[in-house]
């Protein structure tokens, strides 16, 4: 599917683009399968119809970016099954099998796909948090015991260890309206929660941080990406709100990187208004901002970043290149960061994958990758070399970018699989597991085998199918000579 070589690749600054031609050496790799379990037989999916919202699967999904993560030589995922209940599961690593919690006193209403679960984990106390079934909705939040991931083996893992279905984050009130949570560890063993609030091309960017000393969500916090300062003209017409869709927000470091796209709204709200690869970084979890360059752009809760704020655009795309939303990140501790977005370039109709990169001192570099595919999820490894997993027509595809010697572009390969991977969705990694072992742990809803057989003209639930984690990891074999 891949093509190993390309002619050029553009470098792009802020003053300008700059054309780059260097040959590189290709490091070939051998992927290697190394377990495969599943954790529920049967998993939630919708019927094919007018009663369903944007997809067939709730789960994985690309803005879920951690229902599935590792602790302590445990990984634990959660996702929601066949008869609409919340759940979650652990398993003692590598192999032990999934032992999975099924909550019954919330049931998923909604056949949207954006009403995903996540789960995060806070370091410092122990504790277990998920957050589940929203689009514009009010916040559904339940927490575990203190404790219940410091010592897994002596923890009961039934419903009790968990509390009851909560709408606010303890002591700090969430919008009424609330849209794709994300959790995320802080290096200083706290935990971090994005979420959007109001709705879709007018909404804010919140950010809050529970307190693993206090058990409680601090309060200081909140709203740190405005969606209703700026004007913004596209053919003719003029917005006066918007939204970030976020690529990711993970630490590399002590610091916090964010990166997203803009969506304007017009008349109303659509994927064709999207526009811009903006970029933002803290050192102090969230509470200040920098842009590329190193100034202060924003005070979470009292200074916004918005529309204008100077510096934050780092690669300007047209909305007339289409730019998916949701895409992907990877940083590293050194300060540099890669950012892979799906959008159409010059001559070409179909979007393809498009790598920014910042490096440590601070410039962005572009190159269009040779292939395409859904939205995808990329993690590097400590030679900077990088792992693209993505989905192509229901099919897993992973490839491998090696950096020539002054990071100056990445050869890119087609990684073979060795089993045919059925993902019914988008793939999403466990980001932990793979900053602690290498192991790309893959979390994907099988697709359907069976057609729906019914009586009744719009059935709501399709045919459950296996939600699977498959791990891999890279075998390096001789590098190629050229």
């Amino acid at each position: 599917m891949l093509s190993t070589s390309r002619s050029l690749v553009f470098g792009l600054f802020l003053s300008g683009p700059i054309a780059v031609i260097v040959s590189s050496q290709v490091h070939p790799s051998k992927l290697e399968r190394i377990e495969k379990t599943t954790v529920e037989e049967k998993a939630l999916t919708f019927a094919t119809g007018p009663a369903t919202r944007f997809s067939n699967t709730v789960n994985g999904r690309t803005h879920q970016q951690t229902p599935l993560t590792t602790y302590r030589g445990f990984q634990y995922v959660t996702y929601f099954d066949a008869e609409r209940c919340l759940c979650i599961g652990r398993r003692k690593l590598p192999s032990g099998s999934w032992k999975v919690i099924k909550f019954d006193d919330h049931r998923l209403e909604s056949n949207d796909s954006h009403n995903a679960a996540v789960i995060g984990i806070c370091e410092k106390d122990g504790t277990i948090h998920m957050a589940f079934d929203h689009h514009a909705t009010r916040l559904n939040y339940r927490v575990s015991r203190l404790g219940a991931v410091h010592d897994p083996d002596s923890v009961d893992w039934n419903a009790d260890l968990f509390g009851p279905v909560m709408h606010t984050l303890g002591s700090v009130q969430p919008d009424k309206q609330v849209t794709y949570p994300r959790f995320f560890r802080a290096p200083n063993g706290n935990l971090m929660l994005y979420y959007r609030a109001v709705t879709s091309g007018d909404g804010d960017g919140m950010i809050e941080e529970y307190d693993g000393e206090k058990h409680d969500w601090n309060i200081s916090l909140g709203k740190f990406i405005a969606r209703d300062i700026g004007l913004y003209t596209a053919n003719g017409k003029t917005s006066i709100s918007r939204c970030p869709y976020m690529d990711s927000l993970s630490y590399a470091g002590q610091r916090l990187h964010v990166s997203w796209v803009w969506r304007d709204r017009f008349e109303k709200t659509d994927p064709a208004n999207q526009h811009d690869l903006c970029y933002a970084y803290s050192d102090d979890h969230g509470r200040t901002w920098h842009n590329s360059a190193g100034e202060i752009i924003g005070k979470t809760g009292k200074d916004f970043i918005h529309l204008d704020t100077p510096g934050l655009v780092v690669a300007s795309i047209p909305s007339r290149s289409i730019p998916t939303n949701q895409n992907t990140h990877y940083a590293f501790a050194d300060g540099s960061i890669h950012v892979v977005l799906s959008h159409r370039i010059k001559g070409l109709w179909a979007r393809c994958y498009n790598h920014y990169w910042r490096s440590s001192n601070g410039y962005w570099y572009h190159e269009t990758l040779p292939f395409r595919g859904d939205r995808p999820k990329l993690v590097g490894a400590s030679n900077r070399s990088l792992v693209l997993v993505y989905t192509d027509d229901e099919e897993l595809f992973i490839a491998k970018g090696q950096p020539d010697s002054h990071q100056t572009r990445w050869e890119w390969t087609d990684i073979k699989l060795t089993h045919h991977h059925s993902i019914y969705g988008d793939a999403v990694l466990d980001l932990q597991r793979w900053e602690e072992e290498n192991v790309l742990s893959i979390y994907s809803q099988q697709e359907p085998t069976k057609e729906i057989k019914t009586n009744r003209p719009e059935p709501i639930d399709g045919i459950p199918s296996p939600l699977n984690v498959v791990d891999y990891r890279f075998v390096e074999t001789e590098a190629a000579t050229e």
